[in-house]
């Protein structure tokens, strides 16, 4: 943009100082190039403007994803009080949540398959559920309707 700014500018002041006037042709051409110019300085300024409306966007959506983190974990630790889940079967829900299988939660946990199926079926039952997808909804439903309250309560 700047060489073509400068480009418009110097075959002005060279006609000027020439003494010269532009021929119809010469002339579209300069009027067509300062058209271009200028355009491309709005593009740019535009496009700056957007660059930084982008980032503040990406800012606040950090802060939301980290906003939602803590509501989450919180929501987690208030439900496993009141499930009075033990301190394994806290571990092991949160395993679960993350998608592990009873395979890989036991090497996770250095215990046998039997001890986690036992503890898995001790939290279905404490938290009245009857399978993984089961918890899965109940926490998600959960945490979407504390985060549906604080939304409304920020408001």
């Amino acid at each position: 943009m700047a060489f073509f700014g400068f480009d418009v500018v110097a075959d002005v002041a060279m006609h000027l100082q020439a003494g010269m006037s532009y021929a119809s042709a010469e002339l579209v051409h300069l009027i067509f190039e300062t058209v271009a110019v200028l355009g491309l300085g709005y593009a740019v300024i535009t496009l700056r403007q957007y660059l930084r409306l982008l980032q503040v966007e990406a800012e606040s959506s950090k802060e939301t994803i980290h906003m939602l983190r803590g509501n989450f974990d919180e929501v987690l630790r208030d439900k496993f009080k009141e499930w009075s889940l033990t301190a394994a079967e806290r571990d092991v829900t949160l395993l679960i949540i993350r998608g592990l299988s009873v395979a890989d939660i036991a090497a996770a946990r250095n215990t046998a398959q039997g001890t986690i199926k036992a503890q898995s079926t001790s939290i279905f039952r404490k938290i009245g559920v009857g399978s993984k997808t089961e918890l899965m909804s109940v926490i998600i439903d959960e945490f979407l309707d504390t985060s549906y309250h604080d939304g409304l309560s920020a408001q």
